[in-house]
């Protein structure tokens, strides 16, 4: 390329560009893209983004959520049982919710649910996943919830993840990783102890005679 030529396009351009926004009645195309921040900031999704509090309560369980989605799910022996569980975890949120003083309250059946199965199916069920599967849990009920409230309304979703730190989308899941956890080592200390037994013969039975 000719030394020139970058500079020459994007003058093109430019003057191109200044050129439409002219007869549009802005002074110059800064002011145009100046404006064109301000309507997009403005709109409700990059608005409720750009909330600290959505930050902590919602965006940073979402991605510790989907990392651990992705490096665990495919290591779950029996994925139809867990999304049925899921279902029903979201289902009965969606069932028992109801708006108080201080916000929206639901029956979180993902705290107990994951860190049993955690409990009962050992290996077949990475505990890690008690986290994105308890925040996808919460979160469903938790739009539809928001949603109802604001007749789905513009702007419907405001509340949700608005405690930050403090809110249940984060909490919720976070406690129920503990729990996980907990159970997952007192699992694999009964099964040394010779309980379980069912599911150690399963697997002994499946293993190659020697």
């Amino acid at each position: 390329m000719a030394r020139g030529t970058a500079p020459s396009l994007f003058l093109g351009f430019w003057q191109y560009g200044w050129a439409i926004m002219k007869p549009l009645g802005y002074a110059d195309i800064w002011t145009f893209l100046h404006l064109q921040w301000l309507w997009f900031s403005s709109a409700p999704i990059p608005n409720y983004l750009s909330n600290n509090a959505v930050l902590e309560g919602t965006i940073l369980p979402a991605l510790i959520s989907t990392g651990l989605l992705l490096k665990y799910w495919l290591q779950v022996k029996d994925q139809r049982i867990i999304l049925g569980f899921l279902l029903f975890a979201v289902t009965l949120g969606m069932f028992t919710q109801h708006w108080g003083v201080t916000g929206l309250h639901l029956f979180t059946g993902g705290f107990v649910i994951w860190p049993v199965l955690v409990l009962l199916l050992g290996d077949r069920f990475p505990w890690p996943l008690a986290y994105p599967l308890t925040f996808i849990g919460t979160l469903i009920p938790d739009l539809y919830g928001a949603g109802m409230a604001a007749n789905w309304s513009s702007g419907w979703f405001f509340g949700v993840g608005g405690a930050g730190f403090l809110d249940g989308l984060f909490l919720v899941p976070l406690e129920t990783l503990m729990a996980a956890a907990a159970l997952n080592q007192f699992g694999m200390l009964m099964r040394r102890r010779g309980y379980f037994c069912e599911s150690v013969e399963q697997e002994e039975s499946d293993a190659p005679p020697q």
